[in-house]
């Protein structure tokens, strides 16, 4: 639940503004969208009043955020008025967020009388029929505007929610007029995030698409109404209203994602979340000794939401990170990175500008790209190489993560031999839709990299799922959900894998190996293993001994842990273990798909001949298309087009006389690291 007035922060940059409290899971309803999936019976495990107290002292020792009482059915806590009335009592503005069946006038009175002036009720439909049907109880609509009416005779504010799905949709104008009608004094429409519940409506998820429009109608109809509009769960709203130029300066400064920095969610059994929607913990209440500030200060995980540079994709390089930074939840709903590009956000930010770096930082980049020591102490054994100390590397590391130059600091996995199947596919799709289509492909966790390339097939992108019927059926279903027809073109041969930016004087690159699982045979893992493959696919710490946390989390021995990823990386199963970085903040901005059309009793030689330039990153032999029948795919990258076009024109002269031509990207839709076993 979101409210239209700031917690007193006291100055402090990352003190609570807001903190939603889930005092009971109970429920009488079943609502679809239920991030707690929550049931009628009692949960055992519930913080006890005397706890209750304890956590709210805690609080308003260090700040005086608004406190949300929410569930569950808040109502269902036989304290719930004891509750409300300590924490007013100590300063803290308390707030509830009822289902509204339960509030009759007295009911009403006591919660005036605890302190709370304001509560807010859902609709979900501007009929019974439809929001009954979403809220899975016959009748809860009446009883919602029931609660409504005996509020507003005892004088308690109120606002609406609106949960907005696919069903929804087109009731939405209805809903706003409804609750004008009503007298509500926030109008606050909420985004669906596909979790609890919510993953069996991710069809009814609108699309990005959809997602756009619908915000800039809510930042346009704001100007003619007298209600005061809060959008929550779709903080690229923050991005839409500036882009409209409807922005309004003054008071706190609206925020998208606040999700860790000036928000959290307090579980029922006393579990500290960013947000009630992103399943990771922050910490337990319990264990902390009821400390919440601790908690709230120290998280590891509270502190990578601060770290706004920190953030991957689209969202760590956006000129709208400040302001709006993604839904957290929902990337982590939709690729397992918590850290990840906002899935339903379709603005491509400005260029990337490059970042200054000197020699050693140059050296450094180049070596760690594919030669990321793993031993017990790697910093060690990198400043051994350059003749300096594991601190000054360290701090030269970190800084280029949150620079963007480094996206990751882990491993690069195959995906055939963990049993996944790959392929690249294409797309022809007319202008108009090209960026709606495009949003929906990078809807998709499986889905990696998404680019707009200059052709009549012009959206391309790498497709990853567990078997190739997966695969199959995800294409049937994306082409059905837009209209378009998508093309897989999957590898015959691969010939290179190795992304391997030079930079400076570091020298020419190692000659890359042969790959060495062409046969593609699948690994048999057991569960740490998974474990393990999921641990590395995040960025290693920059510790003195980064592995020992790795270790400590699935409860091996370092030296295993290190054992294990050098019989992963010797086997083929890790292609690389080092830096991904992002090739534009190097200054390597162009990127050009070259494709050759070569006879088949040749097309090996070729691929093999190409994979010996640096230049070329990736080179495979692929099947072609209705009229594009070019069978040999190379990427090359530079930092202008023209360059890219001079090295195709040299590789060219030197392969001989192959029909050619060069697909340059003009927009990156999506790139990020598959996440395997989520």
């Amino acid at each position: 639940m979101a409210h239209d007035h700031a917690g007193r922060s006291g100055g402090q940059p990352h003190a609570p503004r807001l903190i939603a409290w889930e005092v009971t899971r109970s429920c009488m309803l079943a609502c679809k969208h239920c991030r707690a999936a929550a049931k009628p019976t009692p949960y055992e495990g519930e913080l006890s009043t005397e706890e209750c107290f304890r956590l709210l002292d805690n609080i308003a020792a260090f700040s005086k955020p608004i406190i949300i009482l929410t569930g569950g059915e808040p109502m269902l806590r036989p304290d719930i008025y004891d509750i409300a009335a300590y924490g007013t009592k100590l300063g803290l503005r308390m707030v509830m967020a009822p289902c509204g069946a339960l509030i009759d006038d007295e009911s009403a009175a006591k919660i005036l009388a605890s302190g709370i002036e304001q509560i807010s009720i859902s609709l979900d439909g501007a009929t019974a029929a439809s929001h009954d049907a979403f809220r899975g109880v016959e009748g809860a609509f009446d009883s919602a505007l029931r609660g409504i009416e005996a509020a507003k005779r005892q004088g308690l504010g109120f606002q609406i929610n609106t949960t907005i799905t696919q069903v929804n949709l087109d009731e939405l104008p209805a809903i706003l007029d409804l609750a004008k009608r009503l007298g509500a004094n926030v109008f606050n429409p909420f985004l669906l995030v596909p979790t609890g519940r919510g993953r069996e409506l991710i069809d009814q998820e609108i699309s990005p698409a959809q997602y756009e429009q619908t915000l800039r109608w809510l930042a346009e109809v704001q100007q003619d109404n007298d209600i005061p509009i809060r959008v929550t769960c779709a903080p690229h709203y923050q991005r839409i209203v500036r882009q409209m130029g409807l922005h309004k300066s003054g008071g706190h400064a609206a925020k998208g994602c606040m999700g860790g920095q000036q928000f959290a969610f307090i579980s029922h059994l006393g579990k500290v979340q960013i947000c009630g929607f992103l399943e990771a913990e922050a910490g337990d209440l319990r264990e902390a000794d009821l400390d919440f500030q601790k908690i709230w200060e120290t998280s590891e995980l509270f502190l990578q939401m601060r770290d706004l540079d920190g953030y991957h994709g689209r969202c760590g390089g956006c000129e709208f990170a400040r302001v709006c930074g993604g839904c957290r939840a929902r990337a982590f709903a939709l690729t397992g990175d918590y850290l990840g590009e906002e899935p339903f956000c379709t603005h491509q930010p400005k260029r990337r500008d490059t970042v200054e770096r000197d020699d050693l930082d140059d050296r450094l980049l180049s070596l760690i790209q594919t030669d990321f020591p793993v031993t017990v102490r790697p910093f060690d054994t990198l400043a051994e190489t350059f003749d300096t100390d594991a601190a000054q590397i360290i701090q030269r590391i970190n800084r280029l993560q949150r620079a963007g130059v480094i996206r990751r600091l882990g491993a690069v996995f195959d995906s055939k031999s963990l049993g996944y199947v790959s392929t690249l596919v294409a797309a022809s799709v007319p202008a108009e839709r090209l960026d709606e289509v495009a949003a929906t492909v990078s809807e998709l966790s499986g889905v990696t990299h998404n680019y707009r390339r200059e052709h009549a097939y012009n959206l391309w992108f790498t497709l990853t799922a567990e078997s190739a019927q997966r695969q199959q059926d995800i294409l049937a279903d994306l082409a059905s959900r837009t209209r378009a027809a998508f093309f897989p073109m999957p590898a015959l041969a691969v010939y290179k894998i190795r992304v391997d930016f030079r930079l400076g004087d570091a020298g020419p690159a190692a000659k890359a190996p042969s790959p060495a699982r062409q046969s593609g045979d699948v690994v048999s893992l057991d569960d740490q293993q998974k474990q393990l493959v999921r641990r590395l696919q995040e960025s290693i710490s920059l510790a003195d001994q980064p592995f020992d946390k790795l270790a400590d989390e699935i409860g091996w021995p370092t030296h295993r842990v290190i054992e294990q990823i050098d019989d992963w990386r010797q086997a083929g199963v890790i292609r690389r273990f080092g830096a991904v970085v992002d090739h534009h903040r190097l200054g390597f901005a162009a990127n050009g798909m070259a494709v050759f059309r070569v006879g088949d009793d040749e097309i090996d030689d070729v691929g093999r001949r190409l994979a010996e330039r640096a230049e070329i990153s990736h080179c495979y032999h692929r099947p072609p298309l209705e009229g594009f029948d070019y069978n040999l795919f190379a990427m090359v990258h530079a930092q202008t087009p023209e360059q890219v076009e001079a090295i195709v024109a040299d590789i060219a002269s030197r392969i001989g006389p192959y029909e050619h031509t060069v697909l340059f990207s003009t927009t990156e839709y999506k790139k990020v690291s598959m996440k395997y076993f989520v």
